[in-house]
C-alpha cells in the first residue's frame, strides 16, 4: 500500500475550477500529496467576473475542518477565501490544537478586481489567525490592504519594504507576490521573521490572462512543506511550479486556465 503526505485547504470552490479548492487539488495530486478540502464558500465565476457568493455556515466549516484532523495525519494546511468574521473565528477555533505548518493566503480581491472577503473579516484575521500563521502570501492588493495603505507599490524595493512591514506586524513570513507589477519579469519576495529577505524572478509569460494563480501557488507551498521541505525551498520550488504551470496553461473557448504543470 502506498501513501502520499496529507495537507488540508480550507478554501472556496470555483465553479469554473481555476482557483479556489480546484486549484488546490490539482496542485496537491500533480505534486504527490493527498489534498484535503474544507470548503468555506460556493463561488459562482469564470475568469475575470464573479457573479456570487453563497458562504457555509461557520458550524458547517468547523465540522469539515475538525473531521479532517480528526482522521487524518495531516502535515500542512493551507488557507484559501474565508470570507467572513465568523468563518475566520470558527476555522481559527479548530485550529488551536493543531502544531503544524499554515500557509494563509489572504483571498481578498479577484484578479478582476471583486471583492472576495467582506470588510469586517480583516480585524478577525489579523487577531485571530496571524498569530497562527507560518507563511503569508499577499499579492499587490491584499498587501495594501493589510497596510491599510493606499501608497502605490511599483518597483520589488516597495515590494520589499511592504512585506517587512508586514511581517514585523504579525511576526510570520511574507512571501509577497510581485505578479501585478509592471514590466517583462515578475519577482516575488520572501521575507522571515529574523529579517532575512530572499527574491526570485522570472520572465513573465506574455499575451495569458491569469486566474488562481494565488491559490495555486500557496497550495504549492503547503504540498512541499508536506513533503519535509524547509520554507525556503519549499517557497522556490512552489514558484518554479507556478511559472511552469502559466507556462502551460489551457486556452478553453474564450478563458485561460492555468494549474496544468507536472
Amino acid at each position: 500500500m502506498s501513501t502520499a503526505p496529507v495537507y488540508l485547504s480550507i478554501a472556496g470552490s470555483d465553479c469554473s475550477a481555476g482557483a479556489g479548492i480546484q486549484a488546490d487539488l490539482k496542485a496537491g495530486f500533480a505534486l504527490g500529496c493527498y489534498p484535503l478540502t474544507a470548503v468555506t464558500c460556493v463561488v459562482s465565476e469564470v475568469p475575470g467576473k464573479v457573479e456570487g457568493i453563497t458562504p457555509m455556515t461557520p458550524e458547517f466549516v468547523a465540522d469539515q475542518v475538525r473531521i479532517c484532523l480528526q482522521h487524518f495525519p495531516v502535515a500542512a494546511i493551507k488557507t484559501g477565501m474565508l470570507y467572513s468574521p465568523e468563518i475566520v473565528r470558527a476555522v481559527t477555533a479548530e485550529l488551536q490544537g493543531y502544531n503544524g505548518p499554515i500557509v494563509v493566503d489572504p483571498v481578498m480581491i479577484a484578479t478582476a478586481g471583486e471583492p472576495l472577503i467582506l470588510q469586517s473579516a480583516i480585524s478577525v484575521y489579523e487577531q485571530n489567525l496571524m498569530p497562527r500563521t507560518t507563511l503569508l502570501t499577499p499579492n499587490l492588493d491584499e498587501l495594501q490592504r493589510l497596510l491599510g495603505t493606499t501608497a502605490d507599490i511599483e518597483t520589488a524595493d516597495d515590494l520589499q519594504q511592504a512585506a517587512i512591514e508586514l511581517t514585523r506586524r504579525y511576526n510570520c513570513a511574507v512571501l509577497a507576490k510581485g505578479g501585478h507589477l509592471g514590466g517583462n519579469t515578475c519577482t516575488d519576495i520572501l521575507v522571515l521573521t529574523d529579517g532575512s529577505t530572499h527574491r526570485w524572478s522570472h520572465p513573465r509569460t506574455l499575451g495569458i490572462s491569469t486566474h488562481g494563480t494565488g491559490c495555486t501557488l500557496s497550495s504549492a507551498v503547503a504540498a512541499h512543506l508536506a513533503l519535509g521541505h524547509e520554507l525556503i525551498p519549499a517557497v522556490e520550488l512552489s514558484l518554479n511550479y507556478i511559472t511552469r504551470a502559466i507556462a502551460a496553461s489551457l486556452k478553453l473557448g474564450e478563458l485561460w486556465a492555468v494549474n496544468h504543470a507536472g
